[in-house]
């Protein structure tokens, strides 16, 4: 039996042969498509936003907190104190 013969005896739909060189670009692309849509999303979330999960927002966010306090401080220093007293 030849391989013509061995296609003719399969199923309907299945006697269509790739080339083999087809079929691994089909499997190669398809990964780079899965990756794309699965993997590289949640790397590219946890690179944009290194800088939460190593907490560096957080220290940044206490270091401009205590800025504005420090400068709160030294703006209610600077006002004179109202002496306004109220007699009965």
């Amino acid at each position: 039996m030849n391989e013509n013969q061995s296609i003719l005896r399969q199923p309907f739909g299945f006697n269509v042969a790739l080339p083999k060189k087809s079929f691994a670009e089909v499997k190669k692309v398809a990964k780079q498509e899965v990756e794309n849509i699965t993997v590289n999303p949640f790397v590219n979330y946890l690179e944009e936003n290194d800088k939460v999960f190593s907490g560096q927002v957080a220290k940044e966010i206490r270091m401009y907190q205590a800025q504005m306090y420090a400068l709160g401080q030294m703006v209610r220093e600077g006002q004179p104190q109202s002496t306004f007293n109220v007699k009965f």
